[in-house]
């Protein structure tokens, strides 16, 4: 008997995204940002969320937008999409999560695609999680990927990852003694 799979969801990852060197400029340009907008607009982390609109268009981070832009080119291709089809990253920000935070499971409503780039992590300063809540076959064993309902990935400093914007999903508790710094975006359809 023939099985078949469908409404796959699709993930992409591409580690090394850009140099040690510029990951570095990176991260003494996040402490500038942090030092320059003190204040957060949640209290469990430190996030440019909210205050300012897209960090990616800064200068100090034009090298990583354009690779960024780079390697949704090539996600869209995987995805299939129309050549026609036109899209904008619509916001970016900066996350750093200290010791102890975590993120609740959430989507990014109104977005098409949305990605992370991890700029500075540690071992154990967790993973991002995503899931779907669809699933009803609490009964099957999961040993196939083709059969499981979640899926994660461990943050690694360089790495990007590009999802689908309506898959849930959460970032898993930090339990290092180091902060997490990673850039997330979202990318629309115009």
């Amino acid at each position: 008997m023939p099985v078949e799979f469908f409404f796959p969801k699709t993930f992409y990852y591409k580690d090394e995204l850009i140099t040690e060197e510029a990951n570095e400029r990176l991260v003494e340009a996040v402490h500038l940002v942090r030092q320059e907008f003190t204040l957060s607009t949640r209290s469990n982390l430190y996030t440019t969320y909210g205050t300012i609109s897209n960090i990616l268009t800064q200068s100090s981070f034009n090298a990583l937008h354009k690779t960024i832009i780079d390697e949704i080119n090539v996600y869209l291709n995987i995805l299939e999409t129309r050549p026609n089809v036109q899209y904008r990253i619509t916001d970016s920000w900066i996350s750093i999560s200290s010791p102890g935070n975590y993120e609740r499971m959430h989507t990014h409503d109104g977005a098409y695609l949305s990605g992370v780039y991890y700029i500075k992590t540690a071992p154990e300063c967790g993973d991002i999680i995503f899931e779907t809540l669809s699933d009803n076959l609490w009964a099957s064993a999961r040993t196939k990927p083709e059969n499981f309902n979640s899926v994660s990935y461990t943050s690694k400093d360089r790495r990007l990852i590009l999802f689908n914007s309506m898959v849930p999903h959460s970032v898993g508790q930090n339990l290092s003694a180091h902060e997490r710094i990673a850039l997330s975006f979202n990318v629309a359809i115009v």
